[in-house]
């Protein structure tokens, strides 16, 4: 495989130093190591749908299944699976529902007192409850893949993987994904999690409720009266939240003895599709010991082409650079054709494609600019567009994680959705350093003293460049 990377056609300095290519549905990344001496490799995409070509994951992904996968993994990619680390992970299953998926989705309250969003960006809008670790999501597959049955898409999305501290699972390398001890603990997960979700129920007639049952009723059916609000003291919030909790049990009461109990029919599907899904018998546990025994026998890790990691270097990623190899059929979202045949012979994945703009460009057409905080380059920026916005963001998992990292003030309280948050940490990360400045000069020299507050005053180089920037306006810091 080939590794592209971002450069600025005019000048040629690489802007961006981690080289991406993509294979069947996966994202290939080669990161520089902070020590600069060679390259860290990460991958990044679904495992299920590696395993279709890069075509889909809307089918049933087996125990079975996964095990080849890895072993592709080993074999084509030179993976030791048993020291490549896992970062993240989604696990979750594909359940048919003997109703309308509308019916789940429309209904959803809460989770853990916490509302879904809904991401309006998607096609097929899906339902997402972000909590610190990990987020659940779900959304109706079969009509994102324009299925005729009912297919329900549940599944945890874990972005820290302390998630799994005290549940019993441990998963650390790929090759854990083989440890049949963990698939129990992972449907445990599954299943206690979409059964503590609150959902409304549409069988319930509220005029067989009497006066305390449906205000419990109304007031239950609303996402935000779980809400605790910001402004209590811990006292308060304490008080609130036990509340809250006394309330819950008298809403699912209600819905014990007056809904349909559909969702407890719905979770005996995601336990029966899990227990189905990762079911192993003597045969294939043989077969799997058979394959980590294999994989230990594997060389270290290389990524094709007789590569291994320390033949990684500067020169060699550059000039696998200039050579375009025929990959897959697939083709990733953000791909460019880079030649004027309107039936190129080559595959329509183009490893040399990493953000580089394609060489013809409309008269009108916006210049890309680099965001001065995250060096990441936009495309197609708006007028006046400096920094990474949302919706950047939303395609872009890695530099997301890696902004909700940096900066974890601003979160609390904040009525944004993730996305918009970082965008707006990204654009006050630029000015709060010279906006702090700038208001502690002002409250020195709006203080009396004895002296003039100008004469104790020393800046440096950097912090002149940076109240040049209000220079010429109201806002303007004279010192004298």
């Amino acid at each position: 495989m080939a590794f592209g990377t971002l450069v600025d056609e005019q000048t040629g300095i690489i802007l961006n130093p981690v080289r991406k290519t993509y294979d069947r549905g996966l994202t290939f990344r080669l990161v520089p190591r902070r020590t600069g001496q060679g390259y860290r490799v990460e991958v990044k995409g679904s495992l299920h749908k590696f395993f279709n070509g890069g075509l889909h994951n809307a089918d049933q992904y087996t125990a079975k299944d996964l095990l080849l996968t890895l072993d592709q993994f080993a074999n084509e990619y030179g993976f030791n699976l048993l020291e490549s680390v896992i970062n993240n992970i989604e696990f979750g299953v594909n359940v048919e529902l003997p109703f309308p998926v509308a019916k789940v989705l429309e209904n959803l309250i809460c989770y853990k007192n916490q509302p879904f969003a809904v991401d309006s960006h998607s096609p097929i809008p899906y339902y997402v409850c972000d909590r610190q670790r990990y987020a659940v999501k779900m959304y109706d597959k079969g009509k994102q893949k324009g299925l005729t049955s009912n297919v329900l898409r549940f599944e945890i999305r874990v972005r820290k993987m302390r998630y799994f501290d005290g549940t019993g699972v441990r998963l650390h390398t790929l090759a854990d994904l083989m440890n049949v001890a963990n698939y129990e603990p992972l449907g445990v997960l599954l299943v206690d999690t979409f059964s503590n979700i609150l959902f409304d129920d549409p069988a319930i007639d509220i005029k067989n409720l009497n006066t305390d049952q449906r205000t419990i009723y109304q007031q239950g059916r609303n996402p935000r009266y779980w809400h605790t609000p910001d402004d209590l003291t811990p006292k308060q919030a304490a008080t609130h939240r036990q509340r809250l909790s006394r309330n819950k049990n008298r809403f699912r009461a209600l819905l014990d003895q007056y809904g349909s109990n559909w969702q407890r029919e719905v979770a005996a599907l995601v336990r029966q599709t899990w227990e189905q899904l990762t079911t192993v018998d003597d045969h294939l546990l043989t077969r799997i010991d058979q394959h980590k025994t294999a994989w230990q026998n594997l060389t270290k890790p290389y990524i094709r082409n007789g590569f291994t990691e320390r033949g990684y270097n500067e020169e060699t990623v550059l000039n696998e650079g200039k050579i375009c190899h025929k990959l897959t059929d697939f083709t990733p979202p953000d791909c460019h054709e880079l030649t004027d045949s309107p039936t190129p012979q080559l595959s329509q994945i183009n490893p040399l494609y990493s953000g580089v703009p394609c060489d013809i460009e409309k008269p009108d057409q916006p210049r890309p600019v680099v965001c001065p905080v995250t060096g990441v380059t936009i495309e197609q920026p708006r007028p006046g567009q400096r920094f990474v916005s949302s919706v950047v963001l939303r395609n872009n998992d890695d530099l997301l994680l890696t902004l909700n990292r940096q900066q974890r003030q601003y979160a609390k309280g904040s009525k944004e959705d993730q996305y918009n948050r970082a965008a707006h940490n990204v654009r006050n990360r630029e000015s709060n350093e010279r906006n702090n400045l700038a208001r502690r000069l002002r409250r020195v020299l709006d203080t009396p003293g004895l002296f003039p507050p100008a004469e104790g005053i020393r800046l440096t180089d950097e912090q002149r460049a940076a109240l040049d920037y209000w220079r010429g306006t109201p806002y303007e810091v004279r010192i004298t």
